[in-house]
């Protein structure tokens, strides 16, 4: 198919989209961002320490559900690339996503009290799916809305960074008020039904906003769409390199922080003995600090480009988490929350540019085949997503079941072993580290500029 000139692309001279589309579209990261953030830091050990299910079996859970994201993404994709609509072709998803995602973090968070054993595993795994296809009918089409909206290359970095902020203010009240939620309800189901109700409330009022405030944000849909084979549609995919390069990138940084949040929790508690109340506080300062680093990564990617400073964001960051590993039981708390700022200043760059690259890489597919297929490009970037946090959800109840990992049933820690404690030291700090590096080495060969998406480049 003849490749699109980037005059009809409109490059560059893409009119400035509202600040009430900007802040709508935004809004609706608190849906997704505060279940999201409450399932990957706080589910794996809700199921251990209280439902009473088996680490490896509860991360074996987690990662299960994920294969079902492989068959259910494209799917949603593909029906939100077809949609037509009065309110558009994406937006009706992401209303009833939203809807979805609440009822999911209240069956999540509340196993019934009569289920133990196979009951409570089947419970969860009924659970872990309907979360799964609701993150999938939200955040599928909710993706590929940025790529319609502008065609401005800078213009995509500041809508995402819209989305920085909601990740940011959803992931504080998920990590710190939930922890404090749930330690007000005595740490036991009735604080995490309070963590939960209060969550599914947010999702609600971030998706209702998100869908009254697009109604009015352009959309450049470009052309119609077009069936093709599932052999053609993955040659086309893997000829778009700035895409497939993307792929590895976040597959490899989603499962560094799926491995982490998941681990902190641990580390805080059975080594470093702080309370809940503590882990909310670090959280707290953490994505405070990622929302107050925007206006300054949004300036150096302007004058430096996205690429040198995503590279060097990424690499400052993997030795932030290499930090955790010289962290001792009794240190003085102050630098608890300097990791706390040094690692939400440096998420927040990797969390704007990872995310902006995507809608360039969506552009420069529709200049290669003269199709608007966003919906698909999204669907197998979620599927990404999904992936490397179920990696990191596996990888995380795996070592520590296999490390001798004591289950905690109270709001106190117990004495784990050695084993234990070096597994949980290794989640927090090496292996996020490998992982952020060798997406460096990915990042390195990733070349998609303004001046290729403009045509100024061979």
């Amino acid at each position: 198919m003849a490749t699109i000139a980037a005059s009809e692309t409109g490059q560059g001279g893409a009119k400035p989209l509202s600040l009430k589309a900007c802040i709508g579209w935004g809004m609706g990261t608190l849906a997704v961002a505060a279940l999201f953030n409450s399932v990957n830091v706080l589910l794996l050990r809700y199921l251990v320490d209280h439902v009473g299910i088996g680490a490896a079996l509860a991360g074996t859970l987690v990662a299960g559900s994920k294969l079902y994201d492989a068959v259910i993404d494209p799917i949603v994709g593909s029906a939100s690339d077809r949609t037509r609509s009065k309110h558009g072709r994406r937006r009706p998803f992401v209303l009833a996503g939203g809807v979805m995602l609440a009822i999911a973090a209240l069956l999540l968070f509340n196993v019934p009290g009569g289920f133990d054993g196979t009951a409570a595993v089947i419970y969860v795994g009924i659970a872990l799916l309907f979360y799964s296809t609701a993150y999938a009918v939200f955040s599928v089409p909710y993706m590929a809305m940025p790529a319609e909206m502008t065609t401005d290359y800078h213009e995509r970095s500041r809508l995402i960074s819209f989305r920085v902020y909601a990740v940011g203010a959803a992931s504080l009240v998920a990590t710190f008020v939930g922890p404090l939620l749930i330690a007000r309800g005595g740490g036991g189901q009735s604080g995490h039904t309070m963590m939960s109700l209060f969550v599914a409330t947010l999702a609600i009022v971030g998706t209702v906003y998100c869908f009254r405030a697009t109604r009015d944000a352009p959309f450049h849909y470009g052309s119609e769409h077009v069936r093709l084979g599932i052999v053609e549609k993955i040659r086309q995919l893997a000829g778009n390199t700035p895409f497939m390069l993307l792929l590895v990138i976040k597959m490899l940084q989603l499962t560094a922080l799926a491995v982490t949040q998941a681990a902190t929790p641990f580390l805080f508690k059975q080594v470093l003995g702080f309370s809940d109340t503590m882990l909310g506080l670090y959280f707290l300062v953490f994505y405070v600090s990622m929302m107050l680093s925007q206006q300054v990564w949004m300036r150096f990617g302007r004058t430096m480009g996205k690429r040198k400073i995503y590279l060097i964001s990424t690499a400052l960051y993997a030795l932030m988490y290499l930090s955790w590993y010289f962290v001792v039981s009794g240190e003085p708390v102050y630098l608890t929350f300097l990791r706390a700022i040094g690692l939400g200043a440096t998420a927040g760059a990797v969390l704007l540019f990872g995310q902006s690259l995507l809608p360039d890489t969506m552009e420069w597919d529709y200049r290669r085949t003269g199709l608007r297929r966003e919906g698909v490009l999204s669907a197998v970037y979620t599927i990404v997503e999904k992936l490397a946090f179920a990696v990191g959800a596996a990888l995380t109840g795996i070592l520590l079941g296999a490390s001798g990992y004591v289950r905690a049933t109270g709001a106190a820690g117990v004495t784990q072993p050695q084993s234990a404690v070096n597994a949980i030291y290794f989640l927090a700090s090496f292996a996020p580290m490998i992982l952020l590096a060798l997406s460096c080495v990915a990042l390195w060969y990733y070349d998609l500029s303004e001046e290729k998406l403009r045509g100024e480049e061979a």
